[in-house]
C-alpha cells in the first residue's frame, strides 16, 4: 500500500494508507486522494494515510497485464461503461473518475490486472456515478452533466 511505514506480519491488521498516486508538481508533494500539499519530502513521507485498509503484502511486479473485453452503451442521462474478467476482486480494484476522465485498475484471476485511462467524450458528474463488482464483470455507471448523445467512439 502507499505511503505506510509497516514491516510483513500476519496481513490481518489494518493499516492507514493513500489509495492515491503520489504528484510532484511544480515543487509541491502530494497523494492525488487527499491533497495535502507540502514542499518538503520528508515532510511528504510522513503524512498520515487517508484510508484504512489491510496490508497487501506480494511483489507487485507478479501481476500480469492483460486486455481484457470492454463494452459501453448511453442513455440519454448516463454512460454506462463495462470490463469483462472472470474472478474478479474488488479489494484491489480502483476506479477514479473526475468530469472528463475514467482511470480503472481492475484485478482478477490470477494475479492479472486491465488498466483502462482514458479521456472521456462528455462530462459526467463523479458525485452520481457508481461501480458495481460481480465474479465476472465491472461496470461503471457515470451520470451526464448534459443530457446531450456522445459520439460513438466514447473517448476523444
Amino acid at each position: 500500500s502507499s505511503g505506510i511505514n509497516a514491516e510483513y506480519g500476519d496481513g490481518d491488521e489494518t493499516c492507514e494508507h493513500h489509495p492515491g498516486s503520489p504528484i510532484f508538481h511544480e515543487g509541491m508533494k502530494y497523494w492525488s486522494c487527499c491533497n495535502k500539499k507540502t514542499t518538503d519530502f520528508n515532510d511528504f513521507l510522513k503524512q498520515k494515510g487517508c484510508t484504512n485498509g489491510t496490508h497487501l503484502w506480494g511483489d507487485p511486479s507478479l501481476k500480469k497485464e492483460v486486455v481484457c473485453r470492454y463494452d459501453w452503451h448511453q442513455t440519454g442521462e448516463s454512460v454506462n461503461f463495462t470490463v469483462y474478467a472472470k474472478k474478479v476482486k474488488p479489494a484491489l480494484c480502483t476506479v477514479t473518475c473526475n468530469a472528463v476522465k475514467l482511470q480503472l485498475e481492475i484485478h482478477f484471476g490470477d494475479d492479472q490486472v486491465f488498466t483502462f485511462d482514458k479521456v472521456l467524450a462528455g462530462i459526467v458528474k463523479p458525485e452520481n456515478s457508481k461501480v458495481t463488482y460481480s465474479a465476472t464483470k465491472v461496470e461503471v455507471s457515470m451520470k451526464k452533466a448534459e443530457f446531450i448523445a456522445w459520439p460513438s467512439t466514447f473517448v476523444l
